[in-house]
């Protein structure tokens, strides 16, 4: 008897331990967000995704933002007014900016984080995101699944890290990730575009270089024609068999 209450002691310390705790994931004036070089606004709808890892890991891939020790928060963002973001899960603690790490992160502990953030009209998860990513492809103009939701330019950006960054029970204050320098925090992030053409856009242009190529290949190919037509004694030179003299004037190459 005195074994199982020895057992069940220890597993209440572990659950308490690992209680589920909060970080301040709304932002401020110091750590506004940008769109293609201009503060974020309200008229177009933004994801953002809070990526967690071991304080041990203090940097983060640009191909593959969930590897190397990082992993999903679930913690989902949006955005609203000059350059801010607010939580959007249901535990989101509007009156501190709060929002609970449903990961398993204790209420004591210190982790890193990280935010991906992405345009609406690539999906609404983050799943969806890097797919159209695709461990950076999109940087030489190959990327990977592009759901079309919403057509227009695609937005994709990945944080800084924000370091040693303890979580607190529900209520606050918060730690928040974003902030100053000098705090270990993230301060503010970039969404950059990527303007891919569609298919049919670049089979055009394909088409017509290789338009282009063809018809001034042509024009040489008949001027070398007419020179080729005399061969100094009037019978006839190589394979071509014009006889009728044709004058050549500067410009027709």
């Amino acid at each position: 008897m005195k074994k199982l209450f020895t057992i069940a002691a220890l597993a209440a310390a572990e659950s308490l331990s690992f209680g589920q705790g909060y970080v301040g994931v709304a932002n401020g004036v110091a750590s506004k967000i940008s769109v293609g070089g201009a503060t974020i606004q309200s008229n177009a709808l933004y994801y953002f995704e809070v990526l967690i890892a071991p304080t041990t890991v203090t940097t983060i891939s640009p191909d593959n933002p969930v590897s190397g020790g990082w992993v999903d928060s679930t913690i989902m963002m949006t955005n609203t007014a000059h350059g801010h973001v607010v939580g959007s899960n249901d535990n989101y603690d509007p009156a501190g900016g709060g929002a609970q790490v449903p990961s398993g992160f204790p209420t004591a502990a210190t982790a890193d984080f990280a935010v991906v953030g992405w345009s609406a009209n690539l999906g609404p998860t983050l799943a969806d995101a890097l797919a159209w990513w695709s461990d950076g492809s999109v940087l030489t103009g190959n990327p990977g699944v592009d759901p079309g939701l919403v057509p227009g330019i695609p937005f994709f950006g990945i944080s800084g890290v924000a370091l040693d960054i303890p979580g607190a029970p529900a209520g606050g204050p918060y730690n928040n990730i974003w902030g100053l320098a000098s705090e270990g925090a993230i301060q503010g992030m970039e969404l950059s575009d990527y303007l891919i053409p569609e298919p049919a856009t670049s089979a055009l242009w394909g088409l017509g270089g290789a338009a282009l190529v063809i018809f001034r290949g042509r024009r040489r190919f008949r001027g070398v024609e007419v020179l080729s037509t005399r061969n100094g004694s009037g019978g006839r030179a190589g394979p071509f068999f014009h006889t009728k003299e044709t004058k050549i004037t500067k410009g027709e190459f």
